[in-house]
């Protein structure tokens, strides 16, 4: 995908299927956009430019644009490797999760978007795709496994 000015790439899944384009972030992460609830601009990459809205709560996951959040804006948290299944997408990647959380779906079910970092994506028992940064919607989520370490 060629980059258009102002606009960065982006992947959505939704249950209807994945598409592909561009979405204006204003140097915002995509999780703080997702975790407002308020729709989002998309611009589709097929599209004839039309924007269209999409609603954060009909997403299963979100391949964002790269993005490096100031120092100040990480927090403490455990790195945990977790395999999660939403809709026909497998992945297993980190997920920093806050203490606790990583064993208690409550604590997940305080936040609505989950980033993973390292992530390994299959789609439908389809090849894998490694990516950086995947943001998977936990309430879209059917199953959700924390992995032993090593």
């Amino acid at each position: 995908m060629e980059k258009m000015e102002g606009l960065e790439p982006i992947r959505v899944a939704l249950a209807e299927g994945e598409r592909r384009g561009w979405v204006r972030t204003e140097g915002q992460r995509m999780t703080d956009i997702l975790q407002s609830g308020e729709p989002f601009g998309f611009l589709a990459e097929a599209s004839d430019q039309t924007w269209v809205e999409v609603f954060p709560d009909e997403t299963l996951l979100v391949v964002p644009p790269p993005h490096v959040s100031p120092p100040d804006m990480r927090l403490p948290r455990s790195r945990t490797e977790v395999s999660i299944r939403v809709g026909d997408y497998q992945l297993i990647g980190t997920a920093n999760l806050r203490p606790g959380e990583q064993d208690d779906p409550m604590l997940r079910a305080t936040r609505r978007f989950l980033p993973l970092t390292e992530v390994v994506m299959a789609r439908g028992g389809g090849a894998e795709e490694s990516l950086e940064v995947v943001i998977v919607n936990l309430r879209r989520v059917d199953e959700f496994r924390t992995m032993e370490p090593g």
